[in-house]
């Protein structure tokens, strides 16, 4: 976005405080190559806006990956649109932007949002893109009531208080449309005419010419107050993933939700996340994030649960039971009964038990977290070769896509690595007779590894389930990774990033 080019000063701020922090990006951030959406997750950031159109001709090449991915990792995503008033057609350039935005009316999506700004230097035009006050305001009433038309929603205003209040005169008619205020500067700017608060803050500018370095976003909330956003129902915290305790599988939503609920994965995707929604009185809703549908007791408990239901009634309340021994339970309200993975996981969740029992438990995650390996002894970082189609070896300077993995938790005190560039699950090759290597639909006992804490230096130190051995960068990381050491030594030890 460019509405630092006129009356901004360009000095990025230091960094707000605030606990809710986003992106937006363009085709432009694809100048260095691909944006690395999975290390955008690790970074801390939890929503972002792709740009989707300009004007009635132009979709950003890059908007569908990078829109579909950004959701995939669990960041909340919105569409933005370049507004060209210029063209003097708002009715046809916001129906182009929805027609090409993809939007979806669930919990995931935010409200699209109108970028409003100084025309950018080669279209030659002048400031208010020659048109008078009159004209465009009615261009810019036109334009978010067209798209309120088609998405129910009120839309975001992206602007700067500089270009706003003279090319608008001053307008206050468009406060109940969220605000977007773009400031580089230590302290939010003073806002335009007609909003006493703002939203989202972009409070700096990103660098397309190197890699990662997006524009920044402050969000004016806490998290639940940003689903709200995406939604009518806001959630009470980021999304959380079950893991049931007798058979070590995360539960999904089977199918997308077309299904019911589950215990059969063995790590946590879009399936296997969910909103936890304040349902009132003590209960909670499990809103899917594969499809924005609630989780429901079907047939007031009857019949097993699934993800299917738009609002929240008796059948889709929940207590959440904190065990004794770190694990949580599930209460039905609808009939006071447990949730169970029926037949130790082999069928569907149902809600049908009345005591609390291993079939009853499960382990509540939130997100994977996303982490690198530095090799002590050489300094580089773990990558997963020929994105995961050789060995794993500590030989990189820097860290991109093939440098990060989620870290899974699984059964006990063990946890497995997926590496983000296959989606694979590392593996002790033969039983560590052989390099790790990234190539694992599932997760096994050769997949899965003890974190080991070193306090005499705080790195860590990683054992194979497989053999019992730790993992060492073979040859002070001149080979690849392999579990076959009986001690930790300088060659065993790794930093997470």
């Amino acid at each position: 976005m460019q509405a630092k080019a006129q009356g901004q000063p360009q000095a990025a701020a230091s960094g707000p405080t605030y606990a809710v922090q986003g992106i937006d990006v363009s085709s432009h951030d694809h100048s260095s190559g691909p944006i690395d959406w999975y290390g955008v997750a690790a970074g801390g950031v939890q929503f972002a806006y792709v740009k989707a159109t300009e004007g009635q001709s132009y979709v950003n090449p890059y908007f569908h990956d990078d829109y579909n991915t950004a959701k995939s990792v669990g960041i909340l995503t919105g569409a933005y649109v370049f507004a060209r008033p210029d063209q003097r057609d708002p009715v046809g350039e916001a129906n182009y932007f929805i027609n090409h935005a993809e939007w979806v009316n669930d919990s995931r999506t935010l409200i699209p949002f109108l970028d409003i700004e100084w025309p950018y230097g080669s279209l030659g035009l002048p400031a208010c893109w020659g048109l008078s006050v009159p004209e465009m305001v009615s261009y810019l009433r036109t334009f978010v009531d067209t798209v309120r038309a088609r998405t129910g929603r009120d839309m975001m205003i992206y602007t700067n208080t500089n270009w706003w209040n003279p090319c608008t005169g001053n307008n206050t008619s468009f406060g109940a449309n969220p605000l977007d205020i773009a400031g580089y500067t230590s302290n939010p700017p003073p806002l335009p005419s007609g909003w006493t608060n703002y939203a989202i803050w972009q409070y700096a500018a990103g660098n397309p010419s190197v890699a990662g370095n997006h524009d920044k976003d402050a969000f004016n909330g806490d998290y639940p107050a940003l689903t709200a956003l995406a939604g009518d129902v806001p959630a009470i915290s980021a999304p959380i993933s079950l893991m049931a305790q007798v058979n070590g599988r995360y539960v999904t939503a089977e199918r997308g939700g077309a299904m019911p609920l589950i215990a059969n994965r063995t790590g946590p995707g879009v399936w296997e996340q969910f909103d936890l929604v304040d349902a009132g009185g003590g209960y909670i809703g499990l809103r899917s994030r594969a499809n924005g549908r609630y989780v429901t007791a079907e047939n007031a408990g009857a019949s097993p649960l699934i993800a299917n239901r738009s609002v929240i009634g008796l059948w889709e309340q929940f207590q959440i039971i904190d065990n004794f021994d770190g694990t949580v339970s599930l209460l039905a309200k609808v009939n006071g009964r447990y949730v169970t993975a029926e037949h130790a996981g082999a069928l569907p969740l149902i809600a049908n038990r009345v005591a609390n029992g291993p079939w009853e438990r499960f382990q509540k995650f939130g997100a994977p977290r996303v982490v690198s390996l530095l090799a002590q002894v050489n300094g580089r970082y773990v990558t997963a070769e020929n994105a995961g189609a050789s060995p794993l070896i500590a030989n990189r300077a820097s860290i991109g896509e093939w440098e990060h993995f989620d870290l899974v938790p699984t059964s006990g005190w063990f946890l497995a690595l997926r590496s983000r560039i296959n989606g694979r699950y590392v593996t002790a090759e033969r039983g560590g007779a052989l390099p790790l290597i990234a190539n694992r639909m599932v997760i096994g006992t050769w997949e899965t590894f003890q974190i080991i804490n070193n306090p005499d230096d705080g790195t860590i130190s990683l054992i194979s389930s497989a053999n019992g051995r730790y993992v060492t960068a073979e040859h002070a990381g001149a080979s690849p990774l392999i579990a076959n050491r009986q001690n930790i030594g300088v060659w065993e030890r790794f930093r997470i990033s």
